[in-house]
């Protein structure tokens, strides 16, 4: 009787972790896998080609890393033209509403605020704080 109990025992226990491992065998890690994020960031997530555009022109405008460039914020905006909403004196913009993003990042100590299309294409500093 002893050895049956012993061996129901055993025969759970050896169910369980072959669960438990068979779960941690499955997890692999992805590109996007915050395991694969660049030294000094806080996540990996990915984000709309716009905003790592953003990201990218804040690490070489300000000589940062690309990895220390944090994105705080990035909302879907239309800019009431193809300047983003941002002309210059005497510039011609086509009158277009212009889809995009407006796209707050960190680079050093400081915030940038950027204006973007929706491919990146165009890119405009909007404000630094």
């Amino acid at each position: 009787m002893k050895k049956i109990l012993l061996l129901a025992i055993l025969v759970v226990v050896g169910v369980v972790v072959w669960q438990f491992v068979a779960r941690e065998d499955s997890y692999q890690k992805t590109p996007t896998s915050a395991d694969n994020a660049p030294p000094g960031s806080i996540h990996n997530l990915p984000v709309p080609d716009a905003v790592a555009a953003v990201r990218r022109l804040a690490a070489e405008t300000y000589n940062v890393p690309e990895g220390e460039v944090i994105v705080i914020t990035a909302y879907e905006r239309e800019w009431p033209n193809s300047c983003l909403g941002l002309e210059a004196g005497g510039e011609f913009c086509a009158q277009v509403i212009t889809p995009g993003y407006e796209v707050t990042v960190k680079a050093g100590s400081q915030n940038y605020t950027y204006r973007t299309n929706s491919n990146g294409t165009a890119i405009r500093l909007a404000e630094s704080q």
